[in-house]
């Protein structure tokens, strides 16, 4: 089979990016980079080797753009296919324009899958497992809300309004297959970004609630920097990234303690890592894979967590807790972790939403921060129910 798929050249390019995102479109932005693509000029058939994948579709594309970008999509199980393509137009347009109030999206069905008390259930489970095989250290354990809205999504409203309420994150919308099924999310978590031989990471792990009162609030963060539980679920995380790192880098720089990064809703502990590569030829597509799944997404060691999950989880992810972003044919790049999102076809929604389960963790609690994490894509739609 042909690795590379080329559109029909009777696909319309569409008028300018400033009449919005439109179906068949793909988005990557995040704070001082974005990506708008029209159309599509090659894409990738399903098959092994996503580094020679996009490879491949980066050197044919290059006999027909300057510069080729290819924005992908990996899933968190390697066995299914990545989403890799290279736009027809790829435009960067500056930050979005304020739009007006959007109507709130009218439910006609919501499921929780599992329910509070089973997902609850499930964080015992993996208590128990964690409990009683010493290795396994951590576990992430997630939960889906699904809704069927009376109209159809409007993509380019939502996409703006989570560009807009997470304007120092990696909003992105990828087509899965045809133009009505979409993966979209506003995530707050840089999976790695290459600039050269300059590698950056930041992965986040810890979690606590957001309040509107100020002292709330602070005492919020500091009660999160104290936290044991969190600053250990935190630490295996940044451990897992630096034995993947440090054989690839001829310098790496992890500081001996998180920081906090706040979104709309959470507080989270993030530690910003830098790096140098000792091989150039090394990829920012490259680096996502040896680092997918981290633990933040997943658990350690993987293998025995994913198990686990497999065992506890009564659903597919598909793409959540994969990577989302970009890169080009130097082999520069930025890839986000694919959290706070929702696959979407037509009116029906998926959102999904994790937590990292270690010892310590309290089961309604760990509900809790997943209800809060759904909140990003409710947010987006203007839904306001608790989920």
């Amino acid at each position: 089979m042909d690795m590379l798929t080329r559109a029909s050249s009777k696909q319309a390019a569409g008028p300018a990016p400033a009449t919005g995102f439109q179906a068949g479109d793909c988005l990557f932005a995040t704070e001082d980079e974005v990506f708008h693509g029209r159309g599509c000029l090659l894409q990738a058939a399903p098959q092994d080797g996503v580094s020679q994948q996009a490879a491949s579709l980066l050197a044919q594309a290059a006999d027909s753009q300057t510069a080729p970008v290819l924005l992908g999509l990996l899933p968190y199980d390697p066995a299914l296919p990545a989403q890799l393509r290279i736009p027809r137009e790829t435009h960067r347009p500056g930050a979005p324009a304020q739009l007006p109030a959007m109507p709130r999206a009218r439910t006609l069905q919501r499921r929780e899958h599992p329910s509070r008390a089973a997902y609850e259930q499930g964080v015992r489970d993996a208590l128990h497992q964690l409990d009683s095989q010493p290795a396994l250290r951590k576990l992430v354990l997630a939960r889906t809300l699904q809704l069927e809205l009376a109209q159809d999504l409007d993509l380019h409203h939502v996409i703006q309004r989570l560009w807009q309420r997470n304007p120092h994150g990696y909003t992105y919308a990828m087509p899965l297959g045809d133009d009505r099924r979409y993966f979209i999310g506003a995530s707050p978590e840089l999976l790695v970004r290459r600039r050269g031989r300059q590698v950056t990471v930041h992965p986040l792990a810890g979690t606590a609630t957001r309040h509107a009162d100020p002292a709330l609030d602070a005492d919020s963060a500091r009660t999160l920097l104290d936290s044991p539980k969190d600053l250990h679920e935190h630490a295996v995380v940044v451990e897992a990234i630096d034995a993947v790192l440090r054989p690839l880098c001829r310098t790496l720089d992890i500081p001996a303690r998180p920081s906090l990064t706040a979104t709309a809703r959470l507080w989270h502990l993030g530690t910003p890592i830098q790096g140098e590569l000792a091989d150039p030829a090394i990829t920012a597509l490259d680096l996502a894979l040896a680092l997918h799944p981290t633990p933040a997404v997943c658990g350690l060691p993987t293998a025995d967590a994913r198990r686990a999950i497999a065992r506890i989880e009564p659903f597919e992810r598909g793409y959540f807790a994969g990577a989302v972003g970009w890169c080009d044919h130097q082999g520069d790049g930025a890839w986000a972790v694919a959290i706070r999102c929702a696959q979407a076809i037509g009116r029906q929604l998926t959102l999904y939403a994790g937590a990292g389960i270690v010892p310590g963790s309290v089961p309604a609690q760990e509900c809790i921060e997943t209800g809060n994490k759904l909140r990003t894509v409710l947010d987006a739609l203007g839904i306001d129910t608790t989920p």
